[in-house]
């Protein structure tokens, strides 16, 4: 994608010089890099830091955040009759996510006390312990901000914000922003990002609101788990062999009649709907019926490594009855609804081609692609 990289370059430059001169004070330096993360500032990479920045800033990412997370969100907040929303984020060094929400009025903003200084109902989590040290100089603050695996955090009860995310639960959107195959090679078929989804979706359901989630990942074929791919595949496939409507859609969106013939000619597409597939799959058995269910794709080029794709998955989510003619027994009787929801599954899984959308920009309206731009280097002074 051919961008303006002087001006990147510059900005990237100038975000970096900001983030360090708000540590220069030595006390707060050590509060930052001591407290939470245990790491040490003074020796800080900001070519790294660069490389953090530039693939979080760039133009494909942003039109997503306009053009999908903040449309879902907002129609989230309608759905909610214009009560503001809470929000569970991966918001990376610059938190563009959440600035862009902030500033579109959808977030809640509460204070912890009186008199102290506003905060926002969002629970975000950072892996990396130098980008988390830098953030905690960001405004407004969060409900919850912690240095860690989400996965991990999720999941395992001694985990020492286990306790404090549950109790701020539930969330009206809930953004896995990942950079990682849904199952890695060396995680096995059921994976701790995996395991983290079905604890989202068993927490979520005690509450019966109407929510969204965001899932990204990592789509490189050669990445994901065989056993994982395999059965992933078969699920898929079985949805196809047992349901006239859904291949009939498969038919209609791929021109192909099985599972092995789309992976033969997109493996990458062909796992997009497998784990679309799975999502849904998780959804009806934690009783919620799919609304819109949107994919999107754009390809990361980072100097020295190879390309690869990231997909984004939004689906939005509602509490669903189940017929009481049916006894539930091992797992939830099939619905009229669950079977609406395994076609739409497939018909909504158009694939967005994020890079084909700003190429046309480029070429039609050019404008856009610098009101995207100037909207990056707004949110990033709001912090």
């Amino acid at each position: 994608m051919s961008k303006n990289n002087a001006s990147n370059d510059s900005n990237i430059d100038d975000t970096v010089d900001r983030v360090l001169n708000i540590l220069n004070n030595e006390g707060q330096q050590e509060k930052s890099a001591f407290d939470e993360s245990n790491s040490l500032l003074i020796g800080i990479d900001s070519n790294l830091l660069q490389k953090r920045a530039e693939e979080y800033k760039d133009t494909e990412k942003q039109w997503v955040r306009r053009n999908a997370w903040l449309k879902t969100a907002q129609s989230i907040l309608k759905k909610k009759g214009g009560k503001p929303i809470r929000y569970l984020t991966l918001p990376a060094l610059h938190r563009l996510d959440v600035s862009l929400f902030l500033k579109e009025g959808l977030l809640e903003i509460t204070k912890k006390n009186e008199g102290e200084a506003e905060e926002i109902y969002v629970a975000a989590f950072e892996n990396d312990p130098t980008i988390f040290a830098l953030m905690q100089q960001h405004k407004p603050s969060f409900k919850l901000f912690g240095c860690g695996s989400i996965e991990e955090v999720l999941t395992d009860e001694n985990n020492k914000y286990y306790r404090e995310l549950r109790d701020l639960f539930p969330f009206d959107i809930i953004n896995l922003d990942l950079t990682t195959s849904l199952t890695p090679k060396h995680e096995g078929p059921y994976s701790k990002t995996m395991e983290a989804i079905e604890t989202i979706f068993d927490i979520q359901q005690g509450y019966g609101i109407h929510w969204a989630l965001f899932f990204t990942f990592r789509n490189v074929p050669d990445e994901l788990d065989n056993g994982a791919r395999k059965q992933l595949f078969k699920n898929l496939q079985d949805n196809i062999d047992n349901n006239p409507e859904v291949l009939e859609a498969f038919q209609k969106r791929y021109q192909k009649n099985s599972v092995m013939e789309l992976e033969k000619s997109d493996a990458k597409k062909c796992i997009s709907q497998s784990i679309v597939k799975w999502l849904v799959d998780r959804a009806h058995q934690h009783k919620f019926k799919a609304g819109s269910i949107e994919t999107y794709f754009y390809p990361r080029r980072n100097t020295g490594l190879p390309l690869y794709e990231i997909y984004k998955h939004l689906v939005e989510l509602t509490p669903a009855g189940i017929n009481p003619a049916h006894i539930p027994m091992k797992n939830i009787p099939e619905q009229s609804w669950m079977k609406r929801d395994l076609t739409k599954c497939v018909e909504k899984h158009k694939c967005t081609d994020v890079e084909e959308k700003i190429i046309r920009l480029l070429e039609n309206a050019p404008t856009k692609i610098q009101e995207l731009e100037d909207e990056v280097e707004l949110l990033c002074k709001m912090i």
